[in-house]
């Protein structure tokens, strides 16, 4: 009988020392993240829940804005239209059925001449400069001015399929429009600030898949 008593506890002892293990090699979940997928486009990836993310007409959109009287996002210096609420953070991601070249082309149409050679995209910096995040690999061009505008980043998926993706830059929110009006923006508890934008955009990258 203390045979099989002892055979018994060191099963039980086995089977728990086993369960510990499996569970503390478990990565933690973070409760402030989602994850969004799109079986339809194919694409999968993180990002942090205060955020909205939905797809329309084959964009996928990430999104947040908080409470704050504006003109616009890209003219806070005054116009006609008053809105209640300020976008501090918009990003959309599409496949476009081209090549590389050819999806630069269409998206970026005065992208001159001399930046294809050969099919190929020749880098010029501060204006079309190499981007690498992740697994992905492509290139990025800002457009816009004074804080105003977005970056246009494409990464070739296939041969005829890049991956497009267009960050918003919010002009309050880059000190163009003057200190105090960034500062009250900026004292507005859920507001992502330039910095905070650009660090979930890069996470958002390293998780994307398709």
């Amino acid at each position: 009988m203390n045979k099989f008593l002892s055979i018994i506890i060191i099963i039980l002892l086995v089977v728990g020392g086993l369960w510990l293990i499996k569970n503390n090699n478990k990565t933690p979940v973070d409760e402030n993240i989602k994850t969004y997928k799109n079986l339809g486009l194919g694409i999968s990836f993180d990002y942090p829940k205060n955020l909205t993310a939905s797809t329309t007409d084959g964009v996928v959109v990430l999104h947040h804005d908080i409470a704050f009287e504006n003109n616009g996002d890209c003219d806070m210096m005054g116009g006609e239209n008053t809105y209640p609420r300020l976008t501090d953070f918009k990003v959309t991601i599409q496949k476009i059925d081209k090549n590389l070249v050819n999806t630069m082309k269409v998206v970026s149409p005065y992208i001159p001449q001399e930046n294809f050679v050969n099919n190929e995209v020749v880098v010029s910096p501060g204006f079309i400069d190499a981007f690498e995040v992740g697994t992905l690999s492509g290139y990025a061009i800002y457009e816009g001015a004074e804080g105003c505008g977005q970056t246009t980043y494409y990464f070739p998926i296939k041969s005829d399929e890049t991956l497009v993706i267009n960050k918003a830059s919010i002009q309050v929110l880059s000190g163009v429009t003057g200190k105090e009006k960034q500062d009250m923006v900026l004292a507005i508890p859920e507001v992502i600030s330039k910095e905070k934008s650009e660090e979930i955009f890069i996470s958002i990258l390293k998780t994307l898949e398709i």
